[in-house]
Order: C-alpha cells, then sequence, then structure tokens
C-alpha cells in the first residue's frame, strides 16, 4: 500500500484525537481521487489513467484539518472495471481490497466505506462493486455512504437523490447516508459556491460516521472457518462446506463472479491470512 504525507492546513503543531479510517471504492473515472481532493481543500491525489491502474495497491491519504476540524486516513481503493484489468488482476485487486480491511484492525478499524458514483442510472458495475465491498468484503458491517457526483449542472443537487432513490434502492444500493456534490469548481470557478457546498456536506457527513465505533475484522472468524474447512486439493461441489457454498453463492449470483474466479478468490485470501 503506498502512504503519501500527511497534509495538514495549518503550520503549527496541532493534537488530533485518533483518526477515522475510511475506505474510498468505485469504478474507474468517477471521480475518487477528486472527492479525496475536495475534502483536503487541495489537490494532494492524482487522477488514474487506463495505464496507471494496473498498480493495484490502495493509496493512504491522512488528511488533518484544524478549520474545519477533521481527521481522517482515506483509503483510495482501485476501480474493479479498469480496461486493462484481467481475470487474475481483478482478483489481486479483491485479494488486497481484504487485505487492507484486515490490516485496519491494526490502525483502529473501519469507520465507513465511500462509496462513489456519477449520477445517472445504476449500472450492473455498481451493483458489483457494492455487493463485493458492503456484502462480502465488509460482510455488512461498515457503514456505506453513497457519494453521487457530477451534478454541478443540478438545480438544486440533492433534488437528484429525491428523483433516483427508490431506483437505486431497488438495485440493492441501500446506504445509510448519502451525500450529492461536485468535485469542480469549473471554468472560472463557475461552481465554486457548490464546490464549497459539497465540501461542507461531506466533512460532516464523515465527521458523523467517524463518530460511531469502527469496525475490524475478526480474521479467527468467518474467513478463517470458511477458507480452511478443507485443503485446496479437495474443493469439489460434493466436499465444499456449507459456509463455504454460501460464500461462493454470494460471489457467483450476487457479485456476478465465473464460479471458478470465487473459488480462487477464496483459496488466495486463504493463502494470505497466514500473514495477520
Amino acid at each position: 500500500m503506498t502512504r503519501v504525507p500527511n497534509y495538514t492546513n495549518d503550520s503549527a503543531p496541532i493534537t488530533f484525537a485518533h483518526p477515522q479510517n475510511f475506505i474510498v471504492f468505485g469504478e474507474m473515472g468517477v471521480g475518487k481521487s477528486s472527492l479525496i481532493n475536495l475534502i483536503a481543500g487541495e489537490q494532494v491525489a492524482k487522477s488514474s489513467s487506463g495505464i496507471q491502474s494496473c498498480n493495484l495497491e490502495s493509496t493512504e491519504y491522512p488528511i488533518r484539518l484544524s478549520d474545519p476540524q477533521l481527521n481522517v486516513n482515506l483509503f483510495d481503493t482501485v476501480g474493479l472495471d479498469s480496461p486493462t484489468m484481467d481475470s487474475a488482476s481483478y482478483l489481486d485487486a479483491l485479494v488486497k481490497a481484504h487485505e487492507l480491511i484486515v490490516s485496519l484492525k491494526n490502525q483502529g478499524g473501519i469507520h465507513g466505506l465511500l462509496f462513489c458514483i456519477k449520477g445517472g442510472r445504476v449500472s450492473r458495475t455498481i451493483q458489483q462493486n457494492y455487493r463485493l465491498f458492503y456484502e462480502f468484503l465488509c460482510q455488512e458491517k461498515v457503514p456505506l455512504a453513497l457519494i453521487v457526483t457530477n451534478l454541478e449542472n443540478e438545480v438544486n443537487m440533492d433534488d437528484w437523490w429525491t428523483r433516483n432513490k427508490a431506483h437505486v434502492e431497488k438495485s440493492g444500493v441501500v446506504p445509510v447516508t448519502q451525500v450529492c456534490i461536485t468535485t469542480i469548481k469549473g471554468h472560472q470557478n463557475a461552481y465554486e459556491n457548490r464546490y464549497l457546498e459539497s465540501r461542507k456536506k461531506v466533512h460532516d457527513m464523515l465527521r458523523v460516521l467517524g463518530s460511531a465505533e469502527p469496525y475490524s475484522m475478526d480474521v479467527s472468524s468467518w474467513f478463517a472457518r470458511l477458507c480452511r474447512l478443507l485443503p485446496e486439493f479437495l474443493l469439489s461441489a460434493k466436499t465444499l462446506g456449507r459456509s463455504r457454498q454460501k460464500m461462493l453463492r454470494m460471489l457467483t449470483k450476487r457479485c456476478k463472479l465465473r464460479k471458478e474466479d470465487a473459488m480462487q478468490l477464496l483459496q488466495r485470501i486463504d493463502s494470505k491470512e497466514d500473514k495477520y
């Protein structure tokens, strides 16, 4: 995992409470880097091109703000729909996402998932990303906030959620909260007021999510029981345990992975868990 230097908006030493950890995810091009820059108030994250996205490591952005006061670590993950990503790279990205979630147990846990999407219809990729991160990797135990970007041309940015809430939830994406924002100031700062409004919305949301109890994955629980039921060479339709069958069904039916990819993912995560 890459870690950029601490960003603070005050040169004087400041004592911060323990930082809250948030994982930022979403398909490539939805504005994850722009969201991080919005939170920081200046450019600390660079947008990824299709070529750059072949780097599957997450990037940590520690952001320490005194005005408004905010102390967060943002973990930017790779978009799982990159055109340069083959099946093996896709599985690698999922394994690394799981490693990140497990590793945060030693950093205070996870306070929230920030699911970044562009305003529009809910695509299959959006559904798949939601199910993989929220349902599968985080076991539905981490609060998920929906960040809807690209809304600078709305008369009222919050109207997007009023119009689309039923469609989003019918698609299976059910956040605990949502913000409708823009991450750009536009030509000659045409959208500056909306940009500042958006920044305040996101800061307020992070403070609310950060005030709740964080989630720490118990490595000895579900994955350990799940992935160590049988030696890898015994994995077959007849020998799979009930719990593992349930996980395979989630990955194949809910997350739309091929069965062979789902089985390989569980096996590879199992091999990584010995480190923790």
